[in-house]
């Protein structure tokens, strides 16, 4: 069984809470149809906020204190809005952790990325795109587990390889991070994937 499925009907009243349907062409025939759960939105915004962050990011359109300012409170923003979006999925499945997590670790990976470009942390500011990898890896790790959703374990694992590559790449650290940490977030969106 494929970790990633197209998605099913919707049965399950926790995940039509809010959905929003799609459909493409005409009534007659439908191109695409498919829905986003809330879950499914959350997902798609921190893609969205992501790209955005490791775009500019590899193009240097702004400077580092700039960036650090933006993107924290463009983070901080994202946080909220998941948490708006995700807060009945999380608490009507008893996983209030998950949200809890993902928002400490975003928090913290904040921190660090700003104590590297204020306060000036060399080894934090080379290896930006190898910290957000390895926090995500972390997050889709202890999620995959917590909820045994296989998906999100190999998403984990992809990320945490991602690491790795980086140097082949020295260029394009922030274009690869920001490919490897979107794209995850858009098929997690975009398909089906078991778990608990």
């Amino acid at each position: 069984m494929s970790i990633f499925q197209l998605k099913q009907s919707l049965a399950d009243p926790v995940d039509l809470h809010g959905v929003i349907k799609i459909q493409l062409g005409q009534p007659k025939h439908v191109l695409i149809s498919t829905y986003l759960t809330r879950l499914d939105q959350a997902l798609i915004a921190w893609g969205m906020v992501t790209a955005i962050i490791f775009l500019i990011a590899q193009s240097y359109l702004l400077d580092w204190p700039t960036q650090a300012v933006v993107w924290s409170a463009l983070s901080c923003i994202a946080i909220a809005v998941s948490g708006k979006l995700t807060w009945f999925w999380v608490t009507t499945r008893n996983q209030r952790w998950i949200f809890y997590g993902w928002s400490m670790l975003v928090i913290a990976g904040l921190g660090l990325t700003n104590g590297g470009i204020f306060g000036g942390w060399g080894f934090i500011l080379r290896h930006l795109c190898a910290l957000w990898l390895g926090i995500s890896a972390l997050g889709y790790l202890m999620t995959g587990i917590g909820i045994k959703a296989p998906a999100l374990i190999a998403i984990g694992l992809i990320h945490a390889c991602t690491i790795p590559s980086l140097t082949l790449l020295p260029q394009h650290q922030f274009l690869l991070t920001g490919a490897v940490m979107s794209v995850s977030l858009w098929l997690l969106a975009a398909f089906h994937w078991e778990h608990t």
